[in-house]
């Protein structure tokens, strides 16, 4: 009888083992597959947002990248094969966080706003002031250069590429105007620690 019991028991773990291994795989599956239903929901977004704009664009996948000669800068998986170029405007959903500086045959490089190499001409908005951001390596803030000494700006006025260099349409949003200790800087829209996918902007 020991020996029966014994047996069933070990029969009754083994069967216990398998359902709990079977039970995490089913758990397994259905977090992967949330996952996949939440990032198709988000890349439909993005195509569908393509009727708001007068200029077309590529939705691009960010890389992982260790090799950057850069402090804030993405790799991105579209080159001068999709119609990649350089100078092209970069935004994440509505806001801009960077422009093209390196394409290859499938990859392109994105510099970020807040990278020390960075320097972006900029409107102040509702007052129509022009300047220059410059990156500091903030993920939070940019630093404001070329501002005029008499002007008008105030906390919360909003920050917008101005187009002045040609290439970068003017009006995408950056961020607003933040006011500390009589310190003027830019803290950007854009969450940069959330991006996944960017938005590569050109004119047809």
């Amino acid at each position: 009888r020991v020996y029966y019991k014994f047996n069933d028991y070990l029969e009754t773990y083994d069967e216990n083992v398998r359902l709990k291994n079977l039970i995490a795989n089913i758990e397994e599956k259905r977090l992967e597959n949330n996952f996949l239903k939440e990032e198709n929901f988000r890349l439909k977004s993005l195509i569908d947002e393509k009727t708001l704009f007068s200029e077309d664009y590529h939705i691009t996948k960010i890389l992982l990248d260790q090799e950057s000669p850069y402090l804030r800068s993405i790799l991105i998986n579209k080159g001068f094969k999709h119609g990649i170029k350089l100078g092209s405007a970069v935004r994440s959903g509505s806001y801009f966080i960077g422009k093209i500086v390196g394409v290859n045959y499938l990859t392109s490089r994105v510099l970020l706003i807040n990278d020390l190499n960075s320097k972006i001409p900029i409107i102040i908005e509702p007052n129509g002031t022009s300047a220059i951001l410059t990156g500091n390596g903030s993920k939070l803030f940019g630093d404001i250069e070329y501002l005029p000494k008499e002007n008008l700006i105030q906390e919360g006025h909003i920050v917008y590429t101005s187009g002045t260099d040609g290439i970068i349409s003017a009006g995408i949003p950056i961020g607003k105007i933040s006011v500390d200790n009589n310190t003027v800087s830019i803290r950007f829209f854009a969450d940069f620690d959330q991006i996944q996918y960017v938005k590569v902007y050109f004119k047809k």
